[in-house]
């Protein structure tokens, strides 16, 4: 089990640096509002001063922190007199109720000489002077609320305010502490100090019989929102206690009882590590050595009964689950009971699809050596990956991965399942393994399509596509799915032991089973020659996407043919299975030369796809004028992504994709992952027109769901909450940065852990906040570092190297080195000390090495929050993440008070996404595009040159009739416009006559221009009067286009 000791070091340091104090008695020699950060009330009105503010960073008017303009100083804010809690108790039987309250704080008074000169001034130091004071009050609700001096209690300057209302049976309470000293416009530095209070604490716990209890819920949920009824079950015990004023709240537990509520100014709360290998009942796959179904060699090797019998038992005890959930059922509040049935209900749909998958591998003998060569293919690949880490080992299924792919076996093995046209969605949190089961699905479908093919040409081509949103993620997974790729096409050649199944002899002659790289010129050429130039060169674009060979780990060459007709890449090594073939590896990364092979599995980024009303050869990526067929399996990665107007416009390109991947009825299966997702069914139906089948579904706890529970026992990712207020959120964040920094590798920390917490990860909501901080972790936190170092006798100020960024203004060449760097043991010379990212780093960058994280600012939805924070503590260490949340920010603010309440039900506040294909502004900017992509690829003719629209009319015409039907089934009130929107079109292009292309960005003789370019010539008063403008991103819905001051013009003195 892992070991929180170090990081309970860390976080103690924190409390001290921003907190304090070091000792109880403490003697400091400086000022203490300049030592401590929070947990201070000042005297009322006590303005920040400009000496100590800089810039705010956004104002409450630009809640998002999207604009550039900074708002006031905060010179002109004042720094906090007030902080509390509000609670609820729930009176006794003669509805009186009473609480103890428990004070406490501290005050710094001057000792030494008087001061005779500034230097001697200067020299005085400053002694801490412990407050406590407790105290029993009448919680009597009142119209008015009235307050407790703290005088008579030992604490003179510092009030308790209390306002108490009665609602039903319960009294609604908010107790604050306030700084009561009145004191001069004109008072000197000094004697404000000793009139603020330090430290300052308030536990509340009710007497007389009252009972905390959580906030009542005054409004009733919507009946007809399911998704709002399966949280408020699942997550029934998950209840918010209280919440803070100024500071945060949290609440202590006595066994089922909440004892008290406290105020907290550095808030934590555990965040729970998912279990991937499930509930305990699953213990039993592993224990019978004649019979693993979990492992990947042995379901390799299994002959068919064994086989079968061990796929049952994984169906087995999952039914075997569901009838312990069933049993609990009654152990439910009435409201939950329906709710409940209904979620198991679902699950045992899920198992009657897992039973299907093997019924069919049982029956079907392609099916079922599909299974075990796709399996085989796996074990393979991670046979080699282990050995160049810390010897062979095989790979073990977890049991949600396995269930997953047997049930979507079926409906990815016939056309005419039921299921075909579900989008089967894996969810499950963030490191679980999903990719992984994909993997052996696409595997598995490779194998399928080649046995039933028997040697024909349609089992070649485009079997598969995996499209990703950023680039990062995208060659990430590229390089991890072309070693699943090659272990495939090794068994393909029967260059190595394929198990117990029989390979057919068609395949010596089958075509190679291929991975294609689809990605922008920025990553990689889109033409040979440029990518011949760029190898050359050495260009930060470049087809050289995977550097080692991944079987022997050995450096790849890649060049070109004596024509210079291609990107080849070999593996040198004599004693590598691939090496010693003498072949290049099945591996294409130049859009030229994807368009010709046609790889088996095809990764690309979902803005690629606009390529395809643009790019003839595009088709032929869905067996368009060639002979093989089209993709069988379409994944979608990381479907929280695919939202806004990323997935708005993907919505409508998803048409296209559709219609081009389709014969007849027969569409492909799709298939996505999500680790964050809420109401995923209006989601995927705006995106595909498919229904949505979530995996595993809720049972009746959120702690367990079968497939995945909770660890209770292991210390999980703590999250803790560090507020600005009083302070400008730039000092705040170098603060904790340099604390974080310094205790990392203080001598306080155990050696086994010292490497993983030694790197620390700052999040940033916008390269504009990023670029902000980039001077501040270079010079200001190197000089809190060595002030929080002296303050601890002994201890040497840490030397930090230069921050790196890990943004979208890295270049794809340099990632791979950065991620190396980010591997490296600590005291290497080029490891890295501090990283500044952005959402690059919130999907995808798996370095298991990472432990600390500061979020500097609440992100946009809680989706980014858990997809980001869960990129530390994946290994040995358990995560620390800090958040410091700017009190400028109304939600930063409310997410900072409330923060144990909402961080106990996280995947609960996952915010909905929106996806509007049809609505007017993306209708307008893209629609036309997608009827030119269709048209052009599907009707027969239309290829080449859109001169010849006229004599398709009715080809055309049946194209938008399906395109509006799919409207109507999104978005019936859209519908009409939609139809309108496009048959306007055809006629402006059938009236134009000879149109010589279907898009040319320097003449108005093409169908379409980029939007881009059109707003350029539009500035230049060259107007594209009949090309329409379309778009080259799915980025945003409004094109884009750069701005150049050319002449200031600038008023005369005198008006």
């Amino acid at each position: 089990m892992r070991n929180d000791s170090a990081r309970k070091i860390i976080v103690d340091r924190l409390q001290a640096d921003l907190v304090g104090p070091l000792e109880a008695e403490e003697v400091i020699s400086d000022l203490p509002s300049d030592r401590y950060l929070t947990g201070i009330l000042f005297p009322p009105k006590t303005a920040i001063g400009a000496d100590q503010a800089d810039e705010a960073e956004v104002a409450d008017d630009d809640p998002d922190g999207a604009s550039g303009i900074e708002s006031s100083s905060l010179a002109s804010t004042f720094r906090p007199s007030a902080a509390g809690l509000s609670f609820t108790v729930r009176t006794g039987g003669d509805g009186i109720a009473a609480a103890r309250f428990d004070v406490a704080a501290g005050r710094y008074v001057q000792i030494g000489a008087e001061p005779t000169s500034l230097a001697v001034a200067q020299s005085r130091s400053w002694q801490r002077v412990p407050l406590r004071a407790t105290f029993e009050e009448l919680l009597d609700p009142q119209d008015l609320p009235h307050e407790v001096d703290l005088g008579k209690y030992g604490i003179p300057g510092l009030r308790l305010h209390l306002r108490i209302k009665r609602w039903q049976d319960f009294l609604l309470v908010t107790a604050a502490l306030v700084n009561s000293h009145g004191l001069e416009e004109h008072t000197s530095r000094d004697e404000l100090e000793e009139h603020t209070f330090f430290q300052v604490s308030l536990s509340v716990s009710p007497i007389l019989g009252g009972k905390l209890v959580p906030k009542p819920i005054t409004r009733a949920p919507a009946t007809d929102d399911v998704e709002a009824a399966i949280s408020s079950l699942i997550y029934r015990d998950a209840e918010e206690y209280a919440v803070g004023h100024t500071c945060s709240a949290d609440w202590v537990m006595d066994g089922t009882t909440v004892s008290a509520v406290r105020t907290q100014w550095l808030p934590g709360v555990v965040v729970k590590k998912s279990v991937e290998t499930g509930d305990v009942i699953f213990d039993a796959l592993r224990q019978n050595a004649d019979q693993l179904p979990l492992n990947t060699r042995w379901l390799s090797e299994a002959d068919q009964s064994s086989l079968i019998a061990g796929l049952k038992r994984v169906s087995a005890l999952y039914g075997k689950w569901i009838e312990a959930q069933e049993n609990d059922l009654e152990k439910l509040e009435d409201s939950f009971v329906a709710i409940g049935r209904d979620n198991l209900q679902t699950c045992t749909r899920a198992l009657d699809r897992i039973e299907a998958g093997i019924s069919l591998i049982e029956a079907d003998p392609d099916v079922r050596t599909a299974f075990q060569l796709a399996n085989r293919a796996i074990w393979l690949q991670s046979r080699w990956k282990s050995e160049k880490q810390n010897g062979a080992t095989d790979l073990s299924w977890r049991p949600f991965q396995l269930a997953f792919v047997l049930l979507c076996l079926g409906p990815t093995a016939n056309a005419d399942d039921e299921h075909r046209d579900t989008m089967d969605l894996l969810w499950f949190p963030t490191g679980g393994g999903k990719t992984e089961a994909y993997l052996l699905l696409t595997a598995f479908v490779v194998f399928l399509r080649r046995l039933r093919a028997n040697g024909d040409p349609s089992g070649a081509g485009v079997t598969a596509f995996m499209r990703y949103t950023l680039r990062l993620l995208t060659i990430q997974q590229f390089q991890r799915a072309a070693a699943l790729v090659v272990a495939c096409d090794l068994i393909r050649r029967g260059a190595v032991d394929v198990g117990i199944a029989k390979r057919p002899g068609h395949f010596d002659t089958d075509p190679p089973i291929s991975i294609g790289l689809w990605v922008g010129d920025g990553s990689t050429p889109n033409k040979v020659p440029k990518a011949i130039e760029a190898l050359e060169n050495n260009s930060p674009s470049t087809p050289k996407q995977l550097s080692r060979c991944p079987v022997c780990d050995s450096e790849l060459s890649w060049g070109w043919p004596e024509d210079r007709g291609r990107i080849l890449v070999h593996c040198r090594e004599e004693n590598c299975c691939v090496g010693k073939l003498k072949d290049p590896l099945p591996i294409w990364t130049v859009d030229e030369d994807i368009y010709r092979e046609k790889p088996t599995l095809v990764i690309g980024t979902a803005d690629k796809y606009v390529q395809l009303p643009r790019n003839k050869d595009t088709g032929l990526l869905f067996g368009i004028g060639s002979n093989v067929g089209p993709p069988d399996l379409i994944i979608q990665d990381e479907l929280h992504l695919i939202s806004g107007p990323l997935g708005t416009m993907a919505g409508l390109y998803e048409i296209a994709i559709d219609e081009l991947s389709s014969r007849g009825a027969k569409r492909p299966k799709i298939i996505g992952s999500t680790a964050t997702i809420r109401r995923a069914e209006s989601q995927i139906r705006a995106l595909f027109n498919r229904a949505a089948f979530q995996f595993p579904p809720p049972g009746l706890d959120h702690a367990n769901s079968g497939f995945a529970t909770l660890d209770k026992t292991d210390p999980g990712r703590l999250c803790v909450g560090v507020t600005t207020t009083g302070r400008s959120a730039k000092f705040t964040l170098q603060a904790v940065a340099a604390s974080i920094l310094q205790s990392a590798t203080s001598n306080e920390i155990p050696d086994g852990a010292r490497d993983e917490y030694a790197t620390l990860v700052t999040y940033f909501n916008s390269l504009r906040e990023l670029g902000g901080a980039l001077v501040l972790m270079r010079d200001d936190v190197d000089r809190s570092i060595s002030e929080y170092a002296a303050r601890r006798e002994g201890e040497e100020a840490r030397q930090l190297r230069p921050p790196v960024e890990l943004t979208s203004r890295v270049t794809s060449s340099e990632i791979p080195g950065l991620l190396g760097r980010l591997d490296l043991d600590f005291r290497d010379d080029d490891s890295v000390d501090a990283v500044l990212a952005t959402n690059m780093i919130s999907v995808g960058v798996d370095v298991s090495r990472l432990g600390a994280m500061i979020v500097n600012g609440q992100p946009k939805g809680i989706a980014e929050y858990i997809q980001a924070s869960s990129r530390v503590g994946r290994s040995k260490v358990p995560g620390l993440v800090v958040t410091v949340y700017n009190a400028n920010k109304a939600r930063d603010r409310s997410r900072y008070e409330t923060f144990a309440g909402w961080h106990q039900s996280l995947y609960r506040d996952v915010e909905a996404t929106s996806v509007t294909p049809f609505a007017p502004r993306a209708r307008d900017r893209a629609i036309h595009a997608v009827l030119v992509a269709i048209v052009r690829h599907t009707i027969h003719g239309m290829s080449a040159e859109p001169i010849v629209a006229a004599d398709h009319e009715t080809e055309i015409r049946a194209v938008i009739d399906r395109i509006v039907q799919r409207a109507r089934d999104v978005d019936e009130e859209e519908a009409h416009a939609v139809g309108q929107a496009l048959h306007e079109f055809l006629e402006r292009w059938i009236a134009r006559g000879r149109i010589k292309y279907y898009w040319n960005d320097q003449s108005d003789e093409g169908l379409l221009i980029s939007a881009e370019k059109a707003a350029e010539r539009a500035l230049e008063r060259r107007s594209a009067r009949w090309a329409t403008p379309s778009p080259n991103s799915l980025r945003s819905v409004e094109p884009s286009s750069a701005f150049v001051l050319t002449k200031e013009h600038l008023p005369r003195r005198d008006q």
